[in-house]
């Protein structure tokens, strides 16, 4: 059986539409973040920007796919960094 047939023509273009709505928004977004950020700035934003790239990803059909576990990053604002020993 052929999605194209399964489904009126209107339902696969109003489909393609919302992904193509979707996509534009995450670019236009993903543009101002990264030309906003200062240059020293981007080492930590990049990485969140791809992992929220990442979960946009899953609205799309092809975006289910099985992957790895992810490895979180350490941010020094979160304390990840290095700590000052007591004493």
């Amino acid at each position: 059986m052929d999605i194209a047939s399964a489904m009126p023509a209107y339902v696969l273009l109003a489909a393609l539409a919302v992904i193509v709505v979707l996509l534009t928004v995450v670019a236009i977004v993903a543009r101002a973040v990264v030309t906003k950020a200062r240059p020293e700035d981007l080492q930590h934003i990049l990485p969140g920007l791809g992992q929220v790239l990442a979960a946009l990803a899953l609205f799309l059909p092809w975006g289910r796919g099985t992957r790895g576990p992810t490895v979180p990053v350490r941010s020094e604002r979160r304390g990840g960094g290095r700590r000052q020993p007591r004493g």
